[in-house]
């Protein structure tokens, strides 16, 4: 039993000899009997005109059965090209994988590119010429307009995207937002980079095989180089791919870059900043100075590998550009040499002899020289005291505490504040001095003398002189009072002259006639620069350095240089201990509490 349906406004109206309800065979069978009815209207014979079945119908006939045949002829031959170019459109891609291959190998445009390119070109216009109907068709409806538009836009924006990388690549700015400035050129670097006047050809030799994310850092570092001056002529050579080349510049190793400037050569095996700049330096400076250390009286030795030894301040001056050598005065009559550019006292231990306290005296008084001193605690300096009285300077015999600015725990180790008044300290970062003594500026210098601090302690500093091991305190009168001052540099110039009444007045030089002019730089310690201290604390290589560049009359190569790759330790001074504790301990504890109780305050 069925259930008639209700029936719906909008349906058709029923046929009413049908019944309301019809199985599904029913439909199958009206279904098939349409499907008959088409196939016998397909089949009907096709009327002719009148005398068709005449001989002019015929004839007619006849001539339409050629027409026909003929037409029949043409579309096989248009079928078999059409068949045939597929395989030419085959053809195309191969060969346009085949151009894209030699273009990679190669690494440029050459003729077999060119000629294979071609080539694809015209396998591919046979191959869409038979189809150009196709493609019109198919290009007229909606789908492909739109992604006609669609493939426009993203052609615009790819090209969008390579015109900005273009112009990245030309003009890159950059961001280095490292503590450290890993990603940078170091200060002194881009002092030298900008002063060049002369094109410098540097030429790297790096095998690509054995490229790794240190070998791109160094290749990134030297195109920093590059980038910053248009003087750098940078080249990478890989010498597997071109071993010529490394025959022709004698390359037996690698890597290795070379830095060259007209007929000066100089290469490095080094892949940090301080060996190219070092390198960069040798190569465009004409001389070398050379910078002697004072030996024979327990001085540090510039060659020992000790911790209390100066190999490493040796090395960091030849970074520089300077030939470093000892000195014996007693060996070379005691006399300076002529090529010194600076003589370097470190941590005299014994006295002076009177003929070569005689030498020093002729050299910086007389000769224009440049001496650094840098004394050792508790030695006696009497002799050297002497000589650095005629400079309106002294070293105090005595060992400075600063319980205000030093290592964590160690008051003995003070962290001097460096003087912004002169070139050697303007710019230098935090130093230790272990074992310092004081050094004091002597009165009556006049204006032949241009005296400038260059490190001081703070207020609560004090020059300790009682070396009993009592506990050490301040005594008024007796130690030296802070705050302390520990390094001095003096330049001596033209006497101003004197119109004093009933004074001779002081004759000015005639041109030509006027002697050099000495330096003297004094330090109040020289642990600072030993092997233990020079490459820890950051501004302990700067300081000696700098003060070496400013006696050799260098003052362009004063500046913050390059650093080693590795992380430096962090040395905090006891106010930066202080500071740390309180900030963590009570200050941001105690921020978190009171942002809590003004919420809950206001929620109350």
């Amino acid at each position: 039993m069925t259930s008639e349906q209700p029936h719906r406004p909008n349906d058709p109206p029923r046929d009413p000899d049908l019944p309301r309800s019809q199985p599904a065979s029913s439909r199958r069978r009206r279904r098939a009997a349409a499907a008959g009815r088409v196939a016998a209207a397909r089949a009907e014979p096709i009327e002719t005109e009148p005398g068709a079945n005449g001989p002019d119908g015929a004839a007619r006939l006849d001539q339409a059965g050629i027409e026909g045949t003929g037409g029949d002829e043409g579309s096989g031959d248009e079928t078999a090209f059409y068949r045939f170019s597929a395989f030419l459109g085959l053809a195309a891609a191969a060969v346009l994988a085949a151009a894209v291959v030699t273009y990679s190998t190669a690494g440029s445009l050459t003729k077999q590119t060119v000629a294979l390119l071609i080539v694809a070109a015209v396998l591919a216009t046979l191959y869409i010429t038979p189809r150009a109907g196709e493609l019109a068709a198919v290009l007229r409806t909606r789908p492909a307009r739109q992604g006609g538009n669609v493939t426009i836009a993203s052609v615009a924006f790819i090209g969008l995207l390579i015109v900005i990388n273009w112009l990245a690549n030309r003009h890159s700015p950059q961001w280095d937002l490292t503590a450290l400035r890993k990603y940078s050129l170091a200060p002194q670097t881009v002092q030298i980079l900008d002063g060049l006047t002369q094109d410098v050809k540097v030429t790297a030799f790096f095998p690509s095989r054995q490229e790794d994310s240190f070998t791109r850092g160094t290749k990134d570092l030297l195109r920093l180089y590059a980038r910053r001056s248009p003087h750098i002529k940078l080249e990478f050579i890989d010498p597997e791919v071109n071993p010529g080349a490394a025959q022709q510049f004698g390359i037996k190793s690698y890597p290795i870059t070379i830095f060259q400037q007209g007929d000066r050569k100089e290469q490095t095996t080094g892949l940090t900043e301080q060996d190219f700049t070092s390198a960069l330096l040798k190569v465009t400076r004409p001389t070398q100075k050379k910078v002697y250390f004072l030996q024979g009286h327990q001085e540090r030795d510039p060659d020992s590998a000790q911790p209390n030894g100066y190999n490493s301040a040796a090395q960091a001056l030849k970074r520089e550009g300077y030939v470093v050598d000892k000195l014996s005065l007693l060996a070379t009559g005691n006399r300076v040499p002529d090529d010194a550019a600076a003589v370097i006292i470190a941590g005299l231990r014994a006295p002076l002899l009177d003929p070569e306290k005689q030498a020093l005296e002729d050299y910086l008084n007389n000769r224009g020289g440049h001496l650094l001193v840098l004394a050792e605690p508790r030695t006696d300096l009497d002799g050297l005291n002497d000589l650095l009285a005629k400079w309106y300077v002294k070293v105090d015999d005595d060992i400075v505490i600063d319980p205000g600015r030093s290592y964590p725990g160690d008051p003995l180790t003070p962290a001097p504040i460096p003087q912004t008044g002169h070139r050697i300290s303007s710019s230098l970062p935090d130093l230790l001095l272990p074992g310092a003594r004081s050094v004091t500026i002597l009165p009556g210098a006049g204006a032949e003398f241009a005296i400038a601090p260059l490190l001081k302690s703070t207020d609560r500093a004090w020059g300790e002189t009682d070396f009993s091991g009592a506990p050490a305190k301040y005594d008024e009168g007796v130690d030296v009072k802070g705050p302390v001052t520990f390094a001095v540099a003096i330049n001596q110039s033209e006497p101003t002259p004197t119109f004093s009444p009933g004074v001779t007045p002081t004759p000015t030089p005639a041109a030509g006639e006027s002697k050099p002019k000495g330096r003297l730089v004094v330090v109040g310690n020289a642990e600072f620069a030993s092997n233990t201290y020079f490459g820890q604390v950051l501004g302990n290589s700067d300081f000696f350095v700098n003060s070496v560049d400013w006696l050799t009359e260098e003052e362009s190569l004063i500046s913050i240089r390059a650093q080693p790759q590795e992380e430096p330790p962090i040395v905090l001074t006891s106010q930066s201990s202080v500071l740390v504790l309180y900030t963590t301990v009570f200050f941001i504890p105690l921020a978190v509490l009171l942002a809590g109780g003004i919420v809950w305050w206001q929620r109350r």
